[in-house]
């Protein structure tokens, strides 16, 4: 059934007018059939339990697919893929990436966060291994290496953060996020951008330590910095968090009677259901529904070949796929098709590919146009805030800010 839904993606795919097949018999060795690894270098434990197995998903669906292809047009190419778990950590991150490259992979998908990417940087770049990570964002890991990027850096999430506060009224933010590459980015950015013209803001950043387990005393002084501002219809609380952490300070945000009292914001890590009863309490549940818990998702404008991913996901899995698992499917996409177009399993002709595919490519997550650095170049957000229907909780999509001319539009 995905394999119909499958044609459409082909057919808008300009890179796949012939030159799978192609390049796929151009790599044939002599009286043979080759295979690639592939390696899948994302989180399914720590703070990705719930979200991380469906970002795995789609790049293993991407992977069969492609195999799939291959075998139709004839071809002795096929891609193996072969997971590690890295749990999220730096020292995972670091661990998984070496077994990867001890097993022969020259290109990765993966890892998940900015903290693991900038962590088996030094490592991608030493050993000429090509790394594409569906979901790092950290503005200051856009740098010239081996490390790519298909989901946009928050350098843009910040702007539409500090478009959609004036929108709402909101010129005083209290920030808790994340003391890592990812939090502080986006901490930072916002700071910058809401202090200045043409919004003259006030920003207080409370920053944490990302393995804490216990985040009593940054609430308390989220808190006393929300009460400084006087806690009126213009100030609001900006999270940045991770699944874990994210839950502990929801937890005792709902808690405390001043920041119970305004609105809540979240960076685009906070749209994971795993934040969503039944994962989590319904106490939890309600605050953020009460809070108008809003915030950004960089997202594709609906189209067939995001409608026949969807369908495919559904399809194999049973499940809908997470926001971040379209990226995931796209960057095992265009690993593959990289390799293909190399003619050759090597990292540095690989990532000499990947510019040129990205400028063909549309995916699940949209046109993959990357920058100087390998980098995603630019994407539009979709805004979304967290609802309640009846006994279900979920996200609800609202309007979209649009990068090119900085300016929201409402659905």
């Amino acid at each position: 059934m995905w394999k119909a839904a499958l044609a459409v993606f082909v057919v808008l795919t300009v890179i796949f007018a012939g030159t799978t097949a192609y390049f796929a018999t151009q790599t044939r060795p002599a009286g043979g059939s080759v295979t690639y690894p592939i390696g899948v270098e994302i989180a399914i434990s720590g703070s990705y339990t719930t979200d991380g197995p469906l970002r795995r998903d789609g790049a293993f669906l991407a992977i069969d697919q492609m195999n799939d292809e291959l075998a139709a047009a004839g071809s002795p190419v096929r891609f193996q893929r072969i997971h590690e778990d890295s749990g999220g950590t730096i020292t995972g991150a670091t661990a998984s990436f070496n077994s990867l490259l001890a097993a022969g992979v020259k290109v990765i998908v993966g890892p998940l966060s900015s903290s693991e990417v900038n962590a088996i940087m030094p490592l991608a770049n030493a050993n000429q291994v090509v790394s594409i990570s569906p979901s790092s964002t950290a503005p200051r890991l856009a740098l010239d290496d081996y490390s790519f990027r298909v989901a946009p850096n928050d350098a843009f999430q910040a702007r539409a953060l500090g478009r959609l506060f004036q929108s709402q009224g909101i010129s005083k933010i209290g920030v808790i996020a994340r003391d890592d590459d990812y939090g502080r980015g986006i901490a930072n950015l916002t700071k910058s951008i809401v202090e200045a013209a043409p919004y003259n803001g006030q920003v207080t950043k409370v920053m944490y330590d990302p393995l804490s387990t216990n985040h009593a005393t940054e609430v308390g002084l989220l808190s006393g910095a929300i009460a400084g501002y006087g806690a009126g219809a213009d100030t609001a609380v900006l999270i940045v968090a991770f699944e874990t952490d994210g839950t502990d300070i929801l937890d005792r945000g709902r808690q405390d009677a001043t920041l119970s009292s305004v609105r809540w914001f979240g960076s685009e890590s906070l749209r994971r259901t795993a934040f969503l009863p039944p994962t989590n309490p319904t106490a939890i549940g309600d605050f953020v529904v009460q809070r108008n818990l809003t915030g950004f998702f960089a997202s594709a404008a609906k189209n067939p070949v995001v409608t026949a991913f969807e369908q495919a996901y559904n399809t194999k899995y049973g499940r809908a796929p997470s926001t971040y698992a379209y990226y995931a499917y796209d960057a095992a996409w265009i690993a593959m098709l990289s390799v293909l177009r190399a003619g050759k399993y090597d990292g540095a002709a690989i990532r000499a590919m990947i510019p040129l595919v990205g400028e063909q490519y549309i995916g699940a997550s949209g046109h993959k146009v990357f920058d100087q650095y390998g980098d995603y170049a630019a994407a539009d957000y979709r805004v979304w805030h967290v609802t309640l229907t009846g006994t279900t909780y979920g996200f609800t999509e609202v309007g979209t800010w649009f990068y090119a001319t900085d300016t929201l539009a409402w659905d």
